[in-house]
């Protein structure tokens, strides 16, 4: 054979090895899109949440090994798509948003994937192994049980670490994180009193490396230990353990030390206005007054009337015709009833530093039968570009472009609001409750009860009213505080400390809660409520257990890296002495 045949012969297995890697790539790719469209499914609205504990197995099964690189890439696309369809609600505000959340948070996924493959190769496998060359390194089985559990921790832990920055960087999005599935098993999520929602998502997490490497040794002869699964296993038996001793505490607590209120909620139904209008404003003030007639004329007396989150479409203390009639029907309602209100309402205050003068605030207002304002808790966590656009100020052209027509200032702070004696409301407005520090907040400064008024009406036909009941939930387990909850459409609730729903503004026909249903209502809710709570340990310490995952992990990487340094070293000096044969 001359030379010019070996040389086309070389070139085309050359090019057939090329399109048999693209080949491989793309299918990758789809299985990583495909895996991820399906994981989103276990969040509320669907709510396949028993496959949280297996979703993620697929994607570790891609990248275990390779290079980082490449498991960058595929736990890029399985992010992208989790979080495409997990946010597909935002189409309601802009069609394109989905993508640009997919794209962000698919950002945090990838970097948990790229650390897969190099803990694996570092960590778990021995830099003998790996000496050996590729084709041994990929059949080797670890026969090291205790440093595979230690691995499969340090990757769980790794998981939780990203969870925590995604829920305060850029302001924040801590919206269904994976332990957010579980939202149901409420044995399994009474462990947040210690460590948060990233408890629950740690042994999500953790269940399926564990299950992914179960299943890779029953393909495969060797030893066949399974401490990842075994130790998975208890974690999560142990968790249900204290959970359900949990719940029939609290139960037996409220029983025999709960002083109560009644509570009477106005769930108006009103249709989301992004601007306002006389005849679209006189509706929403004649719906609510007519639904605070209704309670007020009932049996079951309330003892405070909420109304949700900027129920009424005109600032409560304008100078303007319909707030003048705003206010007068809230005087009469006040002189009807001799009791106090909450009020979901737009607040202005003079500022010479804000645009015409004026700070605009979304606010919870307590005003007195005689109008007079008792107390204002304004929103602190406002949301870019919903309620203010970043830099907005500095470069005025933002506000045309991205801007939704509000440019809200944030409120001074986190202070309780006494709404009734003894009762000291931790209140949260729009996604504030999504926010575990928030809720936390109130509590430290002595909140005993949390207060939620809310507006999800912008996305009507879509499963975003019920993920956000979900991540709220978690809240009153963190703190162990009740948590009455007033929405403008549905998810009008109260949540006992364990996270279970009591109580709703509409009932099944066998008397279930019922709080998913979207309709125009009021009810009288019983609050119990204990004067002076014992703080729980996430609430006076707040995230100790990401502490405990960041020096795991650093501690785990470390080794990795020594034994990343010792095989480049017996590499080289390997090279080093056929160099000098």
């Amino acid at each position: 054979m001359d030379i010019s045949s070996k040389n086309g012969r070389f070139k085309q297995e050359r090019l057939l090895a090329f399109r048999s890697g693209r080949l491989r790539t793309l299918l990758e790719i789809l299985l990583s899109a495909a895996s991820g469209s399906l994981y989103a499914t276990v969040f509320a609205g669907v709510e396949w949440y028993v496959l949280a504990w297996i979703g993620m197995i697929p994607l570790y099964w891609l990248i275990r090994r390779g290079s980082g690189r490449r498991a960058f890439l595929l736990a890029f696309v399985w992010g992208f798509f989790e979080n495409l369809f997990a946010f597909m609600w935002l189409r309601e505000i802009e069609v394109f948003i989905p993508l640009i959340g997919g794209l962000v948070l698919g950002i945090f996924v990838g970097l948990w994937g790229m650390m897969v493959p190099f803990m694996n190769r570092n960590f778990l496998m021995p830099p003998e192994i790996r000496l050996k060359g590729s084709a041994v390194s990929a059949d080797w089985v670890s026969d090291a049980p205790f440093r595979e559990l230690v691995n499969a921790l340090a990757l769980a832990a790794w998981w939780c670490i990203l969870e925590w920055l995604r829920s305060w960087i850029f302001t924040g999005l801590p919206w269904n994180l994976a332990g957010s599935s579980q939202w149901r098993i409420l044995p399994l999520i009474q462990i947040c009193e210690f460590t948060g929602i990233y408890g629950v998502s740690f042994a999500v997490v953790l269940a399926n490396l564990a299950l992914a490497s179960g299943l890779e040794r029953c393909t495969r002869k060797g030893v066949r230990h399974y401490y990842p699964l075994l130790f998975a296993m208890a974690l999560v038996c142990a968790f249900m353990t204290f959970g359900l001793k949990r719940i029939r505490q609290y139960s037996r607590l409220k029983a025999t030390s709960a002083l109560y209120y009644k509570i009477g909620v106005v769930q108006p139904h009103l249709s989301q206005r992004r601007t306002g209008g006389r005849e679209k404003t006189l509706e929403a003030i004649k719906v609510c007054t007519a639904l605070t007639d209704q309670l007020l004329d009932s049996k079951v007396k309330p003892e405070l009337i909420v109304w949700p989150e900027t129920a009424v479409p005109v600032p409560l203390n304008a100078a303007d015709p319909l707030a003048d009639y705003y206010r007068e029907e809230l005087l009469r309602l006040g002189r009807k009833g001799n009791i106090p209100m909450l009020l979901g309402a737009i607040t202005l205050k003079s500022d010479p530093a804000e645009p015409g003068g004026v700070a605009v605030f979304n606010s919870a207002v307590l005003i007195k039968p005689g109008l007079d304002i008792a107390g204002t808790y304004s929103k602190v966590h406002i949301v870019p570009f919903g309620e203010f656009v970043p830099f907005g100020r500095e470069f005025p052209i933002l506000n045309r472009i991205v801007g939704m027509g509000r440019n809200l200032s944030r409120g001074p702070g986190f202070q309780p609001l006494e709404i009734l004696p003894g009762m000291h409301a931790g209140i949260s407005i729009c996604y504030e409750d999504i926010f575990p520090y928030i809720s936390r907040a109130h509590a430290r400064h002595g909140a005993n009860i949390l207060l939620v008024v809310t507006n999800d009406a912008w996305y009507p036909t879509s499963n975003e009213p019920v993920q956000h009941f979900a991540n709220s939930l978690f809240r009153a387990v963190e703190t162990r505080l009740p948590m009455i909850r007033i929405g403008n459409s549905n998810y009008s609730v109260l949540i006992e400390p364990t996270g279970h729903v009591s109580q709703s503004v509409f009932r099944t026909a066998d008397g279930r809660p019922d709080p998913g249903l979207q309709k125009r209502g009021c009810s009288v809710m019983e609050l119990g409520y204990r004067k002076s709570p014992a703080q729980t340990f996430y609430t006076k310490y707040g995230n100790v257990f990401i502490g405990l995952c960041g020096a795991f992990f650093v501690v785990v990487l470390m080794f990795a890296l020594q034994n990343w340094r010792t095989y480049h070293q017996a590499f080289e000096d390997a090279f080093a002495k056929a160099g000098e044969k």
